[in-house]
């Protein structure tokens, strides 16, 4: 999905912009201050820390924290960050009930195994993968050291980037940066107002031919997930590559869903989430444990399921 960013400068802001390749896409900055070797200098830090809260967080870093509680079912001296990733995936889990959950990699992989062989598997096998998963009784932590049930495994990928997000959120107000925007693959959080506007606009590129553009207030994030579905034929069929916890199979629905949030975190998990549910009263149900949240959602076809106020966003 593309994001692109709208905004109406005046002849006389300073607008520095940065562009890098992290975390397998483009991150993105835009901001505003006196001097370009200020500006230069941010920028550097900014990418900095991306790189090494992903050194952490990283499912593609063999040496990662992540990677290493996953190999070994337990760690000690656990970092600030990685315990705070997995505590938001615990609030997660409770809020969305249990379609966010971060235990489901044992399932991922079990899946990717029926894809290899070229077979689907048996009840029998699945309802046994399916007892390893579940967050609030595979994990367990005791002050900073983690410990998971045996043959647990998590994966974080449906959070761990709009936590990067909001960490570069915080380091630039740290920095006394007022309005700026935070870009990662498409994600986006935003602080202030670009020159000569009072809101960011940003258009949501669509899979089904129609663009939608909404605007963000400060401190608000939008994230974007689904539009490129990857997928696996088994048998003949096509299924996804997302999981569903709640089945122990992978959806064979093709929605994308778009969620403004007041954190690019809540943002991040909930536009995983509503790739997985789709049934109206379930959207709801979840959208009851949250306040200022929008969401759209859509495939090929047309819209799916709106909140009132996602276009107008009147948070």
């Amino acid at each position: 999905m593309v994001i692109a960013v709208f905004s109406v400068l005046s002849s006389y802001a300073k607008k520095f912009s940065y562009n890098e390749n992290k975390l397998g896409g483009n991150f993105k900055l835009v901001f505003y201050t006196s001097e370009k070797s200020k500006a230069d200098l941010i920028a550097k830090q900014s990418y900095l820390l991306v790189d090494s809260l992903n050194e952490i967080l990283s499912s593609y870093i063999k040496s990662s924290k992540i990677n290493r509680l996953n190999k070994k079912g337990k760690l000690k001296n656990t970092s600030v960050e990685l315990l705070q990733v997995i505590e938001a995936s615990q609030i997660a889990f409770k809020k969305t009930n249990g379609y966010f959950d971060i235990s489901v990699k044992p399932l991922m992989d079990f899946w990717n195994k029926a894809e290899k062989r070229k077979r689907l598997p048996s009840n029998k096998c699945l309802q046994k993968k399916a007892k390893t998963i579940g967050l609030n009784s595979v994990l367990n932590i005791n002050n900073k050291e983690i410990f998971l049930k045996r043959k647990s495994k998590l994966d974080i990928n449906g959070i761990a980037k709009g936590y990067i997000i909001d960490e570069v959120f915080n380091f630039l107000k740290s920095k006394n940066i007022s309005n700026f925007l935070v870009e990662a693959a498409g994600d986006i959080r935003v602080s202030g107002k670009p020159e000569g506007s009072d809101l960011w606009v940003v258009g949501v590129s669509a899979s089904n031919s129609k663009n939608y553009v909404v605007s963000l207030k400060s401190g608000q994030a939008i994230a974007t997930s689904g539009n490129t579905y990857r997928y696996r034929v088994i048998e003949g069929k096509k299924y996804s590559h997302i999981i569903n916890p709640k089945t122990a199979t992978p959806i064979t629905h093709n929605v994308t869903s778009s969620v403004i949030a007041k954190n690019a975190t809540t943002a991040d998990y909930l536009a995983s989430t509503f790739n997985v549910v789709i049934a109206k009263n379930e959207i709801e149900k979840i959208l009851n444990n949250y306040k200022d949240v929008e969401i759209l959602l859509f495939n090929n076809n047309g819209t799916i399921f709106e909140t009132n106020n996602f276009l107008n966003n009147k948070l």
